[in-house]
């Protein structure tokens, strides 16, 4: 569908539109509608992932008396994509093999026994890990959203999907929530997203808040890279560190059983300098010159407030040993650094719950909803276009 062309949702002066690329949210307003958390939800941001998706991806906005209230981008994803932490099939596999609650009820109720016949599915509110949601302005009203969640569904049949999900909406989203379940979306628990709140002296008051022992753990952490003449710091993502970090995250990614190549990593960080300029940091773990850790920092400035998102990570495991590299390379400096410059929240994102508690983070539950579509004959031969 050409940018912007009016979709069936109209009337009574509001509208749904669907945009047709990236390049085509500026001018649709969409930067407007974005908050603070909702980093991974920008132009620039969904640039990279429509470069990088590998499948359709399309963007839809709400509009009032010609103005955009709400948003919401959707992805196409079938047995081919590999991005298996957003894809409903493998959450609802994974939920199954880690014995997740309601996860055997949704392969009863939705997945018909078979968590594969999930696919494809349209993926909605975006495939990044953590707070699966639409845009709205401060004006946004519930029918608002409401009217984006049934143009997705519209959209969804139209292609000939299988089902729809919203792979991690956060249970302090409310209003999602009680929307999805009055429109008949059955969820199981996908994961558990964290944060700190960078506390206003730093790392000072950020170490004195723990226990006495987390914070000798800590200063142990932190002296045996010392020792070992572990150098970390935050630099920005240069195109001379883009291939040796394509090799570390390419060795993360196939540790946790995801496909990757060097050469795609390196491929897609090189893209991600190029489209967020100063707003990519990495922390960087040196040892004897050679780089051996890293993590992904990106910032994110919205209504008056500026936040970090980690985000990607890698390590040269067989340099790395027993040295404890994860929490300082990820945590510990960037936290450092954040204080510095009055940065407000650190997010964690997904993963290793119980340590970042640990470490001073809150975290919320969140939930992969996901609604079955009626199929048809023909529907199994359908793909996106």
């Amino acid at each position: 569908m050409s940018a912007d062309t009016a979709g069936p949702g109209e009337h009574g002066g509001a509208d749904v539109t669907r945009v047709a690329d990236a390049a085509g949210l500026p001018g649709a307003g969409w930067s407007d509608l974005v908050g603070p958390e909702d980093f991974f939800q920008t132009p620039r941001w969904l640039a990279v992932q429509e470069r990088n998706s590998g499948t359709t991806m399309d963007f839809l906005v709400r509009r009032r008396a010609g103005a955009p209230v709400a948003a919401l981008v959707t992805a196409w994803a079938d047995d081919s994509v590999p991005w298996l932490l957003a894809r409903p099939d493998a959450m609802l596999a994974r939920g199954l093999a880690d014995e997740t609650p309601e996860a055997a009820a949704r392969l009863a109720d939705v997945a018909g026994g078979d968590p594969a016949s999930l696919l494809p599915s349209l993926v909605c509110g975006g495939r990044h890990l953590g707070r699966t949601r639409p845009l709205a302005a401060p004006d946004a009203l519930p029918s608002d959203v409401e009217a984006l969640v049934a143009e997705a569904e519209q959209l969804a049949a139209e292609r000939g999907a299988a089902s729809v999900c919203f792979p991690h909406v956060d249970e302090r989203d409310t209003g999602l929530v009680d929307l999805l379940n009055s429109r008949g979306y059955r969820s199981h628990p996908s994961a558990h997203y964290a944060w700190l709140a960078i506390p206003p002296g730093g790392w000072d008051e950020f170490i004195a808040g723990m226990s006495k022992h987390r914070r000798r753990r800590v200063k142990l952490e932190r002296r045996a890279l010392a020792e070992a003449k572990v150098d970390v710091r935050i630099e920005p993502l240069t195109q001379d560190l883009v291939p040796r970090l394509g090799e570390l995250d390419c060795n993360l990614l196939r540790k946790y059983g995801n496909p990757a190549s060097p050469e795609h990593s390196a491929g897609l960080l090189s893209w991600i300098a190029e489209v967020m300029g100063d707003d990519v940091m990495v922390s960087v773990a040196r040892k004897d010159g050679e780089i051996i850790g890293f993590g992904m920092v990106l910032r994110s400035r919205a209504r008056g407030r500026e936040e970090w998102f980690g985000h990607r990570a890698g390590f040269d495991y067989d340099a790395q040993g027993k040295l404890p590299l994860y929490y300082d390379v990820l945590y510990y400096r960037v936290l450092e650094a954040a204080a510095q410059e009055g940065v407000s929240v650190l997010h964690a994102g997904i993963g290793s719950v119980e340590a970042k508690l640990a470490r001073g983070c809150q975290a919320s539950q969140e939930h992969s909803f996901l609604l079955r579509l009626p199929r048809t004959d023909t529907d199994s031969e359908r793909t996106a276009r």
